[in-house]
């Protein structure tokens, strides 16, 4: 039973030039990737506030194409989504999302179209303020807000997500909001969940206990390199987990992010956009999900030739128990 399981963990991508047996038993014993995406990240806009330690945008934004996806791409994105249907749609994508001033405007237009989808959506938090607050909980759309706070001491959280965050001012809407989704059902209207980044900067326990006993989830994640971007992710990585190649990834096989001028980058991580597969403002999301291209690289990664993956080759992850977001 754990062998087969170990086998059911990996994806199988079929080369025409299997022999029927070996395509028979691997199509038994291993996944297979869907012929859509089952979880869909969007940028509605590009720019974030913070500057996060352990992100690549701050050394990245300067050199990569900025502005705001087009009302008829996100629309036409939607449709085509509405007519798949897909587990997880999250309105984000390398951005802080409430920096887009019709950001719960377009949570209510997704929630409309794929209903059934949960919509998932990433924060940093600071731009959480109470009308806001009030907005988000009026418009009951959400499946779940995930709060990223690094740590729950001044001088650690700013030195760690650093930028425009001000300690003060975010703990303010964080806890505004909590009480606020208390007064309004909490978990009958959606899940919080406050996360942070497993490194040997904050102290992470603390942090997870301090928001569990404000009556949400808390929990932390695991410290990537992001597909190599991360100089000194080794540095950061706690001394008892040492970072050790993202050999498991599942994210190229099961996740499309697709970014605000409509390119489909490999990875979340891809901020300077090395591995494009194609661009959906001329195609479909399944035609460049299903291309050559697309297909190439994640046979390459499920059969053990991560090297020949400019992005996949140098990404690191913590060894911990921490969880990733996305599951």
């Amino acid at each position: 039973m754990h062998v087969l399981r170990t086998l059911k963990s990996r994806y199988y991508v079929p080369r025409p030039e299997d022999p029927l047996p070996s395509r028979l038993w691997k199509s038994a014993t291993r996944r297979h990737v869907p012929a859509f995406p089952r979880a869909v990240q969007i940028q509605t806009q590009t720019g974030c506030n913070a500057a996060c330690i352990f992100c690549p945008y701050p050394d990245t934004v300067e050199s990569q194409p900025k502005g705001f996806m087009s009302k008829e791409l996100f629309e036409r994105i939607l449709d085509e989504i509405a007519r798949h249907g897909i587990r997880r749609i999250s309105p984000y994508l390398m951005n802080e999302p409430f920096l887009d001033p019709g950001i719960i405007d377009k949570m209510a237009a997704i929630k409309q179209k794929i209903p059934e989808a949960r919509l998932v959506v990433t924060t940093n938090g600071s731009r959480l303020t109470p009308p806001v607050a009030d907005r988000l909980i009026a418009a009951d759309v959400l499946h779940a807000l995930y709060i990223s706070f690094q740590g729950v001491e001044k001088a650690p959280y700013e030195a760690t997500m650093r930028g425009a965050m001000v300690f003060e001012k975010t703990m303010g809407n964080v806890t505004s909001l909590i009480e606020k989704w208390h007064a309004a059902g909490g978990r009958d209207r959606f899940k919080i969940v406050v996360t942070m980044v497993g490194t040997n900067r904050i102290d992470v326990d603390k942090a997870v206990a301090f928001w569990r006993d404000k009556g949400v989830e808390s929990k932390w994640t695991a410290l990537e390199n992001r597909g190599g971007n991360i100089a000194i992710a080794s540095d950061l990585a706690p001394s008892d987990h040492p970072m050790k190649h993202f050999a498991t990834c599942t994210r190229l096989f099961k996740q499309a992010y697709i970014l605000f001028n409509g390119d489909m980058v490999l990875c979340c991580t891809d901020y300077r956009r090395e591995m494009v597969l194609g661009n959906v403002a001329g195609a479909s999301i399944a035609e460049v999900w299903n291309s050559e291209k697309a297909v190439a690289i994640r046979r390459l990664f499920s059969e053990g030739h991560i090297n020949q993956i400019p992005l996949c080759r140098t990404c690191e992850i913590s060894d911990t128990d921490g969880e990733e977001e996305f599951n």
